[in-house]
């Protein structure tokens, strides 16, 4: 069955719950349906991913005749909801409608940044490497002082400090080697992505600089030559024999 948020008719309703519009139904609706999902959580001590994966797998087996009423309610709750975010916008002020789209924007770069992410794990990239500090705070976060995550980085992070300098080139010394191990295993990644044409992934330093190749003048649309019009050259003709005539002067008798 298909989990559909049927959306209520509060304009900061549909802002906030709009955007999960294509989520599966179970054949309840509204807040309904997230009283279900959380009685079915707490009852049976099971992640809601691990629900919702099993609804999907029994979605699947649905005949297109059992999956058609959810796809057609999901069809109507898309009008209403199209409807009713119509309405929402125009209660809002310029202001407002920019805010909106800024925030829409830095949510396109979040998801953008996300599925590049996976994708980079899926093909392998190697991790970076550590810091001296992450290394320490990695090996001592269990036993380190305070309840949450926050809390016992801080006091991580004050263990740090009051270490003497000895202590630290520990880490330090720890933290190079993963340089060395990142530097190796990065050159190797970027190899292979360039062997598959995924040069878009590689680092824009390290990628082969294509050369130049020279351009080939053709020679033959190049050369000019220069042909002087049959008027200059009756010109340059009386002016070579103007100069002989010069030369040689008057005659004697």
């Amino acid at each position: 069955m298909i989990i559909s948020l049927l959306l209520s008719s509060s304009s900061e309703e549909v802002r906030r719950k709009g955007r999960r519009q294509r989520m599966w139904d179970f054949g309840v609706t509204g807040e309904a349906a997230q009283v279900t999902l959380d009685t079915v959580v707490r009852q049976h001590a099971t992640k809601l991913v691990d629900i919702i994966r099993k609804i999907a797998q029994q979605w699947r087996t649905l005949s297109p005749e059992e999956k058609k009423p959810f796809q057609e309610a999901s069809v109507q709750a898309m009008k209403q909801f199209k409807v009713d975010f119509q309405k929402y916008q125009a209660q809002l002020t310029p202001a407002q409608l920019q805010q909106q789209a800024m925030e829409r924007r830095q949510r396109m770069a979040k998801r953008k940044a996300i599925r590049k992410k996976r994708e980079l794990t899926v093909l392998g990239k190697p991790k970076r490497p550590r810091s001296p500090f992450n290394i320490f705070m990695s090996e001592h976060f269990q036993e380190a002082r305070g309840t949450s995550t926050q809390a016992k980085m801080k006091s991580l992070l004050e263990d740090w400090r009051n270490l003497f300098s000895h202590q630290k080139q520990v880490y330090i010394q720890l933290a190079e080697d993963d340089k060395i191990r990142y530097k190796n295993e990065i050159k190797s990644w970027e190899d292979h992505m360039a062997d598959i044409g995924r040069e878009d992934l590689i680092r824009e330093q390290t990628r082969p600089r294509k050369k130049k190749v020279p351009a080939v003048k053709d020679t033959k649309k190049t050369q000019v030559v220069k042909k002087t019009s049959p008027s200059r050259r009756s010109k340059a003709a009386t002016k070579t024999k103007s100069a002989k005539t010069v030369k040689k002067g008057p005659s004697k008798k």
